[in-house]
């Protein structure tokens, strides 16, 4: 296995009406890459207690997100992954949170038109639409 640093992790958070990319500002962060031939990653983040709340809907629920993490340093491009929030910890003004996914690879699978479309039909627009497409490409 492969540990790197984390610098950023923003995930996709969709209710009823809406679909946003929302970033959680770390305080530390690490992600292994566990090399199992399957791509599958777990990613440790450090980030504040007002946060809580949203992680553990996800861990109760076993909710499947999409996160995008930074890896090693802010002007890498960030990484896509599938990922299930396995555990919280509390520790004092910081919640440790705990994600397990996959990484995936839009560029692969889809050409940039496709992608743009894709965003669109998931209720991306202007500046939104703008960011997320910069996330997938």
């Amino acid at each position: 296995m492969k540990t790197f640093r984390l610098i950023d992790l923003k995930i996709v958070r969709q209710d009823e009406t809406s679909k946003r990319l929302e970033e959680f500002p770390l305080i530390d962060g690490l992600i292994i890459n566990k090399e199992d031939g399957e791509n599958h990653w777990m990613v440790e983040g450090l980030v504040s207690k007002e946060y809580r709340y949203f992680f553990e809907y996800l861990l109760q629920e076993g909710k499947e997100v999409k996160a995008y993490v930074t890896i090693t340093k802010k002007s890498n491009r960030p990484a896509q992954l599938l990922a299930k929030v396995k555990n919280i910890t509390v520790l004092g003004e910081h919640v440790s949170v705990l994600l397990d996914g996959k990484m995936v690879s839009s560029k692969l699978r889809k050409g940039s038109d496709k992608i743009l479309e894709d965003l669109m039909k998931e209720g991306y627009s202007g500046d939104r639409l703008l960011e997320a497409f910069k996330q997938n490409i």
